[in-house]
């Protein structure tokens, strides 16, 4: 009998000694939906707390108004649910199993991971803690500087009284409010810094010539911000960009031999320390890659050097093995996947960038990739149709995809800034399309050239307006 009960103790102490291992998603489940809610889409965020990308996971519901659906994720991460035009921040924690229900325009939270998007779905509906609205009031209302300042102030103080009421009424876990506090002083921190920016840009006034109230610059320096526990909210590696470019262009100043990359570079390594360096590394790294499509070697090298977090190391593998893959691509024919990228024509007719390239097979294709919400991409456009014009009698084909999505004001509006009606698309999944993802394209305007036979011949092309993109397309048209 001991011994049975010596058997039947040892198990349970075996068995209390096998922890769970943690759950590294969270499940969304949406229920009640109104039937015109075609689909819902979940943005920004953060399966991997170093990836500067941001993903989306799209859910449809059925006819019943149901969905379910699971976002990766290795810690907290707050992002973005939008449908039908209408846009709610979220934030979930691995493990969470929230229920979302639509009632009336309303939403209403249950299950594990209610609590906090409760309270977020409250305070969104404080205007004065909209933090871009308060930006953007900036550039369109009159404020003095003092103002801008008290607003501020005014945001901050009302998104710690707003969390201190609801703390009363609801229970909320340790770490949601440890990530809500970080959040909001990296909003403080980003707001004192970009106030006397907009008020000098507003009202066309020196910077340095403004008398800031008396310590409102106490964030402008890199190390007065630099803090890794801040690393837990994807915008505080951010923060840094616009200090580190000051910093490095007084360097280049002082030393003409330096480059910019070497500048900038330099700072990173001498100013920063510990995973707030790393991670400064990975975005530029990340960034130097895709959108600037260049191979970075001097940052890769130091980001080597350091490298610490295995999180940091899998997305610059991941960015070079895609920064190759697409080096591969040039001078051969665009992949299977690439050519199945899903198009609408501007008289919403369906269609891939397969059907595409074939319409205008024994023609150079030059691929506007552009929106209407993006500056720089509406006013290039009269160098577009000028460079279109004088290339009217070349086998070249212009053609336009917009990331904007299907709306009644759309077209009109496409035709309007492009200065033409004719060879128009839409991305029916905008930034997510298999183009944008094969490609690593991340901002517009985008560029690409195709030659005559089908082929890539760049992922990056000049825009309109430069010398060298009349005279390569001249080259390919004569091919």
């Amino acid at each position: 009998m001991n011994k049975l009960v010596s058997i039947c103790a040892l198990v349970i102490l075996l068995s209390s000694c096998i922890t769970k291992e943690p759950e590294n998603f969270a499940t969304i489940n949406g229920k009640g939906l109104s039937p015109d809610i075609e689909k819902i889409e979940f943005m920004w965020f953060k399966e991997n707390p170093a990836d500067p990308k941001n993903n989306t996971k799209t859910a449809y519901p059925d006819s019943t108004g149901h969905f379910s659906i699971t976002i990766p994720l290795q810690k907290i991460s707050k992002g973005m649910m939008t449908y039908n035009n209408k846009r709610n921040s979220l934030v979930l924690s691995p493990g969470d199993q929230l229920e979302i229900t639509v009632d009336d325009d309303s939403l209403h939270f249950e299950g594990i991971g209610a609590t906090p998007n409760s309270f977020l779905y409250q305070l969104e509906k404080v205007k004065k803690c909209d933090r871009i609205e308060l930006m953007r009031s900036w550039y369109t209302k009159e404020h003095t500087l003092e103002d801008m300042f008290t607003m501020i102030t005014d945001y901050v103080n009302l998104r710690q009284n707003e969390l201190a009421i609801f703390k009363k009424k609801h229970e909320l876990q340790k770490e949601f409010i440890h990530f809500f506090e970080t959040e909001t002083k990296i909003d403080n921190i980003n707001l004192l810094n970009r106030a006397p920016q907009a008020y000098s840009r507003k009202n066309k006034v020196d910077m340095n010539s403004l008398q800031l109230p008396a310590g409102s610059n106490k964030y402008n320096t890199i190390a007065s911000i630099q803090n890794d526990e801040y690393l837990i909210c994807s915008d505080y590696i951010h923060l840094f960009s616009s200090l580190i470019r000051k910093e490095s262009q007084k360097r280049m100043a002082s030393d003409t031999t330096l480059s910019r990359e070497d500048a900038k570079l330099s700072v990173i390594m001498d100013s920063l320390s510990g995973k707030t360096r790393e991670n400064v590394l990975v975005l530029e790294i990340y960034f130097n890659l895709t959108f600037r499509n260049t191979d970075a070697p001097k940052y890769i090298e130091s980001f080597t050097k350091i490298s610490t977090d295995p999180n940091c190391k899998m997305v610059v593998d991941r960015e070079l093995n895609l920064r190759n893959a697409k080096k591969a691509m040039i001078d051969a024919p665009l992949s299977p996947e690439l050519l199945q990228t899903a198009l609408h024509s501007s008289d919403e007719m369906e269609l891939t960038i397969e059907d595409l390239i074939a319409q205008h097979k024994g023609k150079v294709v030059y691929l506007d990739i552009w929106s209407l919400g993006c500056g720089p991409c509406r006013m290039i456009m009269p160098e577009s149709k000028k460079l279109k014009e004088s290339l009217s009698d070349q086998p070249i084909e212009f053609i336009y995809a917009t990331i904007d999505g299907k709306s009644d004001k759309l077209w009109p509006e496409v035709f309007k800034v492009s200065l033409t009606d004719k060879n128009h698309y839409r991305f029916d999944n905008g930034f997510d399309s298999k183009l944008h993802k094969s490609l690593s394209i991340i901002a517009v305007p985008t560029y690409l050239l195709i030659n005559k036979e089908g082929k890539l011949v760049s992922y990056n092309a000049d825009r309109p307006g430069s010398p060298k993109l009349k005279e390569q397309l001249l080259k390919l048209a004569a091919k």
